[in-house]
């Protein structure tokens, strides 16, 4: 028999090991191009992101800036309504608006007014739009421009001085000057009067009800106050009142300017403005006499209070109980006439920071 050869193990077909062994090697190679040409890519897109940022932050910087310009004008024009041919304080209460919210890039603003009579006429001046020329419906627009410089330098080279431009309207309360020739109607120049107290430290009120005329055709139409001899802190006010806080304790004359048809008309008091709490009010005390005169009756206050500086009587109302229930809020109010020479009752309340009192007589 002949011996069985000796079994020799070939390689096994197919890849060779070494094969095998380069291709991970070559993977490794093409994972290191790509993430370096990634790292490339967004070297490259950085700047770009960068600079839309930039011009969204300066875009909206503007945006602001002409909300602000905006309630600068509207700011001006609420004064320039009383006053229209005060172009200093106009442009000292738009510069107010704009300066509590100022921004980098922004300039001083430029305020100019235009002046129109009811018809749309433009007037030679604002100054006549007080004086009747144009009579009721006299307008006034406050223009209000500033110059917006970007932070983008690509945006800046492009727009280097953009200028903000709006304007606000308002109608003219004061139409027709006091002194001046023409009066509209039967209107005679407004009476302002006011009383002020301290309600609590730095902080005042101030009551008008007492101005007059408060009702009918030429009714006060406007209030304004100056609290202090700083123009940018007047305010507009309401016919029922307004409250103040001062900066610091001191001495302030404080002005009262009403105006209707005929004209505008001020009043001034001074008040002193403590540092400490004010005192603790007692309630006034209610009393009034009267004059008669046949069927006219007339009537005077003569309430009194404790404190008369810093407690001062701020109301008083007047029923008329025989006359329908008539009121009245002035201090001393217009002779009133009755049907027959009878007894009338009258009712009288008084009212301070420390409360009221009422008090009722037959007259």
């Amino acid at each position: 028999m002949n011996p069985t050869p000796p079994r020799v193990r070939l390689p096994a077909a197919g890849p060779s090991a070494s094969t095998r062994t380069l291709r991970p090697a070559s993977h490794r190679g093409h994972q290191s191009k790509s993430a370096g040409q990634a790292l490339v890519e967004f070297a490259l897109v950085i700047p770009v992101m960068l600079l839309m940022l930039a011009i969204a932050i300066d875009f909206g910087r503007l945006f602001f800036s002409y909300i602000e310009i905006t309630n600068a004008a509207r700011e001006g024009a609420a004064f320039g309504l009383h006053q229209p041919s005060n172009l200093t304080q106009i442009q000292a209460t738009a510069t107010q608006e704009t300066s509590t919210q100022s921004q980098g890039g922004e300039h001083a603003i430029t305020v100019s007014t235009t002046c129109k009579d009811s018809g749309g006429t433009t007037l030679a001046s604002c100054t006549l739009a007080e004086g009747g020329a144009g009579g009721a419906g006299n307008t006034i627009t406050v223009n209000v421009d500033e110059q917006f410089t970007f932070f983008t330098p690509l945006i800046g080279a492009i727009v280097p001085n953009l200028h903000l431009t709006t304007g606000a309207t308002a109608v003219v309360t004061d139409y027709a000057s006091s002194s001046g020739p023409v009066q509209p109607g039967a209107c005679s120049a407004p009476v302002p009067s006011f009383v002020v107290s301290v309600t609590s430290s730095l902080s005042v009120h101030t009551d008008p009800t007492a101005s007059r005329p408060n009702s009918g055709v030429c009714t006060i139409s406007g209030y304004n106050w100056q609290w202090d001899l700083i123009p940018a802190n007047d305010t507009v006010g309401s016919a029922y009142g307004d409250d103040h806080t001062y900066l610091s304790p001191g001495t302030y004359v404080i002005t009262l300017t009403v105006s209707n048809q005929a004209g505008y008309v001020s009043t001034s008091r001074t008040v002193t403005v403590p540092s400490a709490a004010p005192p603790v009010c007692a309630k006034p005390t209610a009393d009034f006499t009267w004059l008669s005169s046949g069927k006219v009756y007339t009537y005077r206050d003569a309430s009194t209070v404790a404190d008369a500086v810093n407690c001062p009587i701020t109301t008083w109302s007047w029923t008329f109980t025989d006359l329908g229930g008539t009121l009245s809020n002035a201090q001393n109010p217009a002779p009133q006439t009755y049907g027959d020479n009878s007894s009338h009752p009258v009712t009288l309340t008084v009212t301070n920071a420390g409360g009221s009192t009422t008090i009722t007589k037959n007259s």
